[in-house]
């Protein structure tokens, strides 16, 4: 009895035995299943990151052709312009038959359309030769202007006024021989500066300092012809009958040299020569013209010593995040 009863615990024995070896095998496969689950996850997560990298990569590499691709043109653009002004120069008949196959490009509101690496860029040239450059102007122009864009009271337009001097003050400081804004995008990314103001497109802001000033003419002359009417009493001492009588000179045809003159009486504005060429152009170029959300280039040109080249590019201005 006693052998038999020992005989049966050792019966029971191997058979927990048994059975903790089979629950240890179970935690271990539990274990590498769980394991292998957590590599594949680990194996996806980089796959699809490398993926995202390789897509993130190539439109990184697109916008920068694009980009290239924008600069050219506005250098070629430069190009045209330099030869319209030598066939200016000439007095060239543009019926001239050696002129007939050549488009000659003019800034008048006009859109031409250039070639490069197979991709169709349009443009558009307009003549700002009258628009300020943003570092000629002073604190009390800055203000005027700042009630214009539509600050609230005059105390705001003063304010602002004063941080933009003083931002300027400071990129002169940290940029050696700059006259501070080396850019248009030094305002328009300007922390203070309401995004109305920048852009305009609001009722009480239709147009903003991207429309109304440039960088790198270092002049602040207007043009009887083309400067916007808010300029004028902005820079000078100009009444509301100054305007409505220049608003009427303008409908008539180009304002004449006497015209000018008489006009100009006691205004102290700086004024360009009746008739002038272009001195200054803006140019919007769009590497497609009929397709929202493509990319864009502003580049404003000047013209010096006989030849227009570039002082200022904006890539995307109207969509440029603070």
């Amino acid at each position: 009895m006693t052998r038999g009863l020992m005989q049966l615990l050792v019966r029971r024995g191997d058979a927990g035995a048994s059975s903790a070896l089979q629950g240890q095998q179970g935690y271990v496969l539990l274990f590498v299943l769980g394991l292998l689950v957590l590599v594949a996850t680990l194996v996806l997560s980089v796959t699809v990151g490398l993926r995202l990298d390789a897509q993130l990569l190539g439109r990184e590499k697109s916008a920068l052709q694009e980009e290239y691709l924008l600069r050219g043109a506005a250098r070629y653009t430069a190009m045209q312009l330099d030869i319209s002004a030598a066939l200016d120069a000439q007095r060239a008949d543009p019926r001239d038959p050696v002129l007939e196959p050549w488009t000659v490009w003019r800034p008048s509101g006009a859109r031409y359309e250039v070639t490069l690496d197979k991709t169709a860029i349009s443009v558009e040239l307009e003549d700002v030769s009258g628009l300020p450059d943003a570092n000629m102007l002073n604190q009390q122009e800055w203000e005027r202007l700042f009630l214009f864009l539509g600050a609230p009271t005059q105390e705001n337009a003063r304010t602002l006024a004063s941080k933009v001097l003083a931002l300027r003050t400071q990129l002169r400081t940290i940029r050696e021989s700059s006259p501070g804004f080396s850019s248009l995008q030094d305002l328009l990314q300007w922390q203070d500066l309401p995004l109305a103001m920048a852009y305009g497109g609001t009722p009480q802001a239709p147009v903003g300092l991207l429309h109304l000033l440039v960088v790198g003419t270092r002049s602040k002359q207007v043009d009887l012809d083309t400067t916007p009417l808010a300029w004028l009493p902005i820079l000078g001492n100009v009444t509301e009958p100054h305007l409505h009588r220049l608003s009427a000179l303008r409908k008539a045809g180009p304002v004449s040299a006497a015209q000018a003159q008489q006009w100009l009486a006691g205004t102290g504005l700086s004024v360009r020569p009746p008739g002038a060429r272009a001195a200054v152009v803006r140019a919007q170029l769009r590497l497609d013209a009929d397709a929202l959300g493509t990319r864009s280039l502003m580049a404003v040109m000047i013209s010096e010593n006989g030849s227009f080249h570039v002082v200022d590019e904006l890539i995307n201005p109207g969509w440029m995040a603070r």
